[in-house]
Order: structure tokens, then sequence, then C-alpha cells
């Protein structure tokens, strides 16, 4: 086991949160002695809103759900406690000492070496994240392609609320076009010597078009351009098998416990 490497994968986790709260509007994160704690642009909890992660594994269990459930009944929301499994039993534990069981569970996967940069098929054109419309076509294919994760279409657009805070040196996002129509999209986070993948979709015309597949290889290919020692995701049932075929390798599972809105 590189703990190093695991190390930059998971930082790269805490980082995809802190970048998600930059781009909702409202949203209020606080990072304070360990724990990180985001309310987001509304109540709807889920892994980049209205969620809570340890980034000290020293801090006791007890100490976590204890300013997590302060900080969300000021605010008389719910949230989401995420749980990686190989650094928070103890927080595993203690969620089901009070009945909770997870609502999600999704491998958390690595590459340690870099992908060939793929050949763009005819037909297609490839754009970064160069301007707010290239966003926005982003933030629709998403809408359409979480759906079939029971992720509303309303709530995706709600992540992407200040599309022009995407601009940033520490994002690149790529959409591909058929026919100038926007059709699948992915974006990397780059957190120094780690980078992560997220928000891989296609729309439902395209899909089982290899675009998802090719859109996950630019988008960890620029990672690694960009200096990382390892690109990470957090794998659904969909993407899994094609970041597998990359040779991705799971590390760890992402579980993800809910607490309701108080009454």
């Amino acid at each position: 086991m590189n703990s190093s490497i695991h190390d930059l994968a998971d930082a790269n986790l805490l980082q995809a949160i802190r970048e998600h709260a930059r781009w909702q509007e409202p949203c209020e994160c606080v990072e304070q002695d360990g724990v990180l704690m985001m309310a987001g642009a509304n109540a709807f909890p889920g892994v980049f809103r209205n969620c809570v992660a340890r980034t000290d594994g020293r801090i006791p269990a007890a100490e976590v759900l204890a300013r997590s459930q302060a900080f969300f009944s000021q605010r008389g929301r719910g949230f989401a406690v995420l749980v990686r499994g190989s650094r928070d039993q103890d927080l595993v534990e203690a969620l089901q000492a009070e009945g909770l069981t997870p609502l999600g569970d999704n491998p958390c996967m690595l590459i340690e070496m870099p992908v060939a940069k793929p050949v763009i098929p005819a037909g297609i054109r490839i754009e970064r994240f160069d301007d707010v419309a290239r966003v926005q076509d982003a933030m629709e294919i998403s809408a359409e392609a979480y759906e079939a994760l029971r992720l509303p279409a309303e709530e995706t657009r709600v992540f992407f609320g200040k599309p022009e805070a995407l601009l940033s040196p520490q994002v690149i996002g790529f959409v591909a076009y058929r026919d100038d129509v926007p059709v699948s999209t992915a974006l990397t986070i780059l957190s120094g010597e780690g980078a992560g993948i997220y928000w891989v979709g296609t729309t439902a015309a395209a899909r089982r078009s290899g675009l998802g597949e090719l859109c996950t290889r630019l988008a960890t290919h620029v990672g690694f351009a960009n200096g990382a020692r390892v690109v990470t995701l957090q794998a659904s049932p969909f993407g899994e098998p094609i970041y597998q075929r990359l040779g991705y390798r799971t590390y760890d599972r992402l579980l993800r416990y809910r607490y309701p809105a108080p009454a």
C-alpha cells in the first residue's frame, strides 16, 4: 500500500467539496479543527451539498457528529456524513450505533499512470471550459445524464449555480459536441500532486458511443499533464466498468449516511 498516493487521492475528494462550495450560491463552507462542513444553496443533501467530512482522523467520531448536528440544526437542515471506509471506521461504528445505514456506497478509484490522449472521432468536436457557455452546456448534459442516478435535473443545475466560478485554473472541463450539439462532458479538479475526475456524463441520445470514455480519458490525461502523481474519482455503477478499462483501480469506499432535518 502506498499511503502517500492514497492521501493525495483522498485530499482531492476534500478539495472537490471546497470547489463545489464555490460553485453554489448561496453557500456556507466552514472548515476548522479537522472537520469540513458545507451548507449548500438549498436543503438538498448529498456528496457535494449539505455534507460533512472529517479532514483530521485524530478528531473523535463523537465530536465530529456533535459539531455537525449543531451546525446543521442551526440551519434547519438535514445533512450527509461522508465516510471513507479505510479512514473513518470509528465514524461508521458511531453512525451505526445511532441506527443509521449508508444510503450510498461508491468505489473510490485511482490511476497512477498517464493514459494515452484519445483520437477524436470524425464528427466530434471537443471544447474546453473557456467561457460560461461551455460550462452551461456541460451543466445541461449532466442535468440529463444524472437523472439516471436519481439526481433531479433541477438539483444538478444548482450545483453549477455560479458557472463563472468553474473558469478557474484549478478546474479543467471538456465538452464533446456532435453536429454542434453538446452530448458528453467531464471535468478535472486539480489539487497539487493529485487530480480528480468529476461530472462525467453523456446525453441519452449519445450513450454507448464511447464519448463518456473519451471525455474521461481527456480529463485523466490533463490531470497528469498538470503535474498530478495520481488521478482519482468516485464511480457510479454506470461508470465503473469504463474506469476499469482505462486502468483505474478501487482503493477505498465512499459511504454516505444521512441525518434528517430536525423536527
